[in-house]
């Protein structure tokens, strides 16, 4: 490991660099399984886009995380990880050329910054809409960097989505995981970050879905923190 820095207060940016020649091949979007040492391997996005010689997590703590506390407390620089991947199959379909929609919240960003990051990489000819919900202004994570994309930009429209509004600049009141209308309906990229991940995933299904979206151009994967998975009674998790 060779990066290690607060994103948030309740989320660490990890970075890693590969001992192998080559970096570590994913579509924009992917998640890897992530094994700390002394820990059980848990779910985490690719936030860097591919071809990055370095991978970025973001891992946030949750309550009662095995995972999360030790990368909050005892994580140190030099120490290894073991990756292995990619999964998922909420990724950027880098030959589609419908407008992009994406709504994330929290270190939901993660997967989301890779795919509007690759899409401005690669020069994509579309509008992107991302819409990035927090409590408040004071949980930036890397929305800064994409409010100065978005200037730089024509095609990528950063909105902020707050449910604690502070009137200090335009922004939407509402949550992520309450009904909003979105402003395209062509394809979208989302990714479930609330208790009800499941539920939220067939709502905005649903929604998208009414607004003219066909099924194949929604992708969403559902992430679970280890204690979700064990109230579901399932064997492995995932913690976002």
């Amino acid at each position: 490991m060779v990066g290690l820095d607060d994103a948030t207060h309740d989320i660490k940016r990890v970075r890693l660099r590969s001992p192998q020649a080559d970096p570590f091949d994913f579509s924009a979007g992917q998640f890897a399984s992530v094994t700390f040492e002394g820990c059980p391997p848990r779910d985490y996005s690719m936030a860097n886009v591919p071809g990055d010689p370095m991978l970025e997590f973001h891992v946030r703590r949750t309550e009662g995380g095995a995972t999360s506390a030790h990368v909050a407390e005892k994580l140190k620089l030099g120490d290894s990880v073991r990756v292995e991947g990619p999964f998922g199959a909420s990724y950027l379909r880098e030959t589609h050329r419908g407008p992009i929609i994406a709504v994330a919240g929290g270190s939901g960003m993660a997967p989301l910054k890779s795919i509007v990051e690759r899409a401005l990489q690669k020069e994509l000819p579309q509008h992107i809409y991302f819409y990035f919900g927090v409590r408040t202004r004071a949980r930036p994570l890397p929305a800064r960097s994409f409010r100065r994309a978005g200037r730089d930009s024509t095609n990528l429209h950063f909105i902020p989505v707050l449910s604690e509004g502070d009137g200090i600049e335009p922004a939407l009141r509402a949550w992520c995981t309450r009904p909003w209308r979105p402003t395209s309906t062509s394809s979208t990229a989302a990714r479930p970050t609330s208790p009800a991940r499941r539920s939220w995933s067939r709502r905005r299904r649903r929604l998208f879905e009414q607004r003219g979206m066909r099924r194949i151009d929604i992708h969403a994967d559902a992430f679970y923190t280890a204690a979700e998975m064990a109230s579901a009674g399932k064997k492995t998790g995932a913690e976002p």
